[in-house]
C-alpha cells in the first residue's frame, strides 16, 4: 500500500509538472477553422467593427496586431458600415466642381471620384464641417462636364415628389448609380432644424453627397443622413424607422458655394440635364484620399471578435473567438478562437498566438511578426 501511494504521489507530481509546462509555454494552442477552399492571401483591407461591450479594451489591441501583420486596417463603430469613407457627389459646374459631403472627405485634402466610369483625382477646395458640405475640383485634364441645376427658389411642399440618386452599397451594388422615389415628408429635419429637409425616397449607406432631385433633374438638397433604425428601434423599445432621411436646403447649399467663391451657371448657359438618366452622367463616385485603380481591386474583409474575460492574478480571457467575413458576399471565411479557460495564460499572449495564426492564414508568404511567441 506504501509502495502503490509512493507511485501515485509521483504521477500526481509528473502530471503538474507537465499541466505547467503546458500552460507556461501556451501548449493550449488556438483553434483555427476555415471553410474548405477558402483563399485567404486576396485578403488585404480589414474593418474591424467595434463590439457592443469592450469593457478590457480589447478592441485597440486588435486594431494594432492586424496592422503589424500587414493588414490596412479600418476601425469601425458600433451601427457604421464598410462603406462610411464611400459616397457620392454631383458636378456643378463644367469645369469640374463636385459637390459632397464633408464627412465623406474628413481631413484630407485630396479626393477620387469616378464620373462616368472614369476615374479623376480631385483637391478638396473647401469643406464645412458643421454643415456637412465640401466641394472638391477635378484635376488634370478633362471634357467638360454637364453640371446638375441647382434649384434656386428653397420652396418645399409636403407630398412633393423627391429623388434620391448615387452609389448606395457599391461594394455589393456595384458601380451603376441607383434612383429611387419618394416624397417630402417635412420641411425641417431632425428636431424641427430648418436647414433640413426630410424625405423619404430610400437611401443607403453611399448615397450621402448625392443629390434630392425633383421631377424636372434639379437639385433640391443634399443628401446628409438617415436615421439608424437598430439604434431607434434600441432606443425605443420597439420602434422600427423606415426611410427617415434629411438633405441639406438649398439656401444653406448656396450660402456655401458663395463663401467658397464658386460661380454655378445660369440656367440656359450651358448643356443641362433634362431627364434621370442624363442626371446619372454627372454623378461622381466619390472616396477620400488618392484611390488608385490598384486600390480598388483589393478584397475587403470584415473582423469581429467576442470574449469572455477574467480578472484574477492577470487579466486573462476564458474565452476569445476573432471572426472574418467575406465584405461582399458575407460569408465566414475564417474563425480563431481560444476556448478553454487557461489559467496561465495573459490576455496579451492569447491574442499574439490568435494573430500569429491569422498571420499564417492571410499572409503565407510574409515574415510572421508573433512567431516568437508561438
Amino acid at each position: 500500500m506504501n509502495r502503490d501511494a509512493s507511485l501515485a504521489r509521483k504521477w500526481r507530481n509528473l502530471s503538474l509538472v507537465f499541466f505547467l509546462a503546458c500552460g507556461l509555454t501556451g501548449c493550449i494552442a488556438p483553434v483555427v477553422k476555415a471553410p474548405s477552399g477558402a483563399q485567404l492571401d486576396i485578403y488585404r483591407k480589414v474593418y474591424v467593427v467595434e463590439p457592443k461591450e469592450d469593457p478590457r479594451g480589447v478592441g485597440p489591441r486588435v486594431s494594432a496586431r492586424l496592422k503589424r501583420i500587414g493588414f490596412q486596417v479600418v476601425e469601425l463603430q458600433q451601427g457604421s458600415t464598410p462603406t462610411e469613407m464611400q459616397g457620392t457627389g454631383f458636378v456643378i459646374t463644367p469645369a469640374g466642381h463636385v459637390l459632397t459631403c464633408a464627412h465623406l472627405v474628413g481631413s484630407l485634402t485630396n479626393a477620387t471620384t469616378w464620373i462616368g466610369g472614369q476615374r479623376y483625382p480631385c483637391t478638396v477646395l473647401s469643406a464645412d464641417t458643421n454643415l456637412d458640405l465640401a466641394v472638391l475640383l477635378v484635376t488634370g485634364t478633362h471634357p467638360p462636364f454637364v453640371p446638375l441645376m441647382i434649384d434656386s427658389t428653397n420652396h418645399y411642399s409636403l407630398g412633393q415628389d423627391a429623388f434620391s440618386m448615387g452609389f448606395p452599397l457599391a461594394e455589393l451594388l456595384g458601380k451603376s448609380p441607383r434612383l429611387n422615389k419618394g416624397m417630402i415628408s417635412a420641411t425641417v429635419g431632425l428636431d424641427d432644424d430648418p436647414k433640413y429637409v426630410q424625405f423619404s425616397a430610400p437611401v443607403q449607406p453611399g448615397n450621402s453627397g448625392g443629390p434630392l432631385l425633383n421631377e424636372k433633374c434639379e437639385v433640391i438638397g443634399v443628401i446628409a443622413s438617415t436615421l439608424n433604425p437598430m439604434r431607434v428601434l434600441a432606443q425605443s423599445g420597439g420602434a422600427l424607422p423606415q426611410n427617415v432621411n434629411f438633405a441639406i436646403k438649398t439656401d444653406s447649399i448656396h450660402d456655401f458655394l458663395a463663401a467658397a467663391n464658386i460661380a454655378l451657371p445660369a440656367n440656359g448657359d450651358e448643356a443641362t440635364v433634362k431627364s434621370f438618366d442624363d442626371a446619372q452622367k454627372s454623378l461622381g463616385l466619390v472616396r477620400s484620399g488618392n484611390v488608385t485603380e490598384e486600390d480598388l481591386k483589393q478584397r475587403g474583409v470584415v473582423c469581429a471578435y467576442t470574449y469572455i474575460s477574467l480578472r484574477g492574478l492577470r487579466f486573462r480571457f476564458r474565452a476569445v473567438e476573432v471572426r472574418f467575413y467575406d465584405l461582399k458576399k458575407g460569408q465566414l471565411i475564417l474563425k480563431v478562437g481560444q476556448y478553454e479557460d487557461d489559467p496561465f495564460s495573459t490576455e496579451d499572449g492569447e491574442l499574439d498566438r490568435i494573430c500569429g495564426e491569422i498571420s499564417d492564414k492571410f499572409f503565407p508568404q510574409n515574415p510572421n511578426p508573433f512567431k516568437h511567441n508561438q
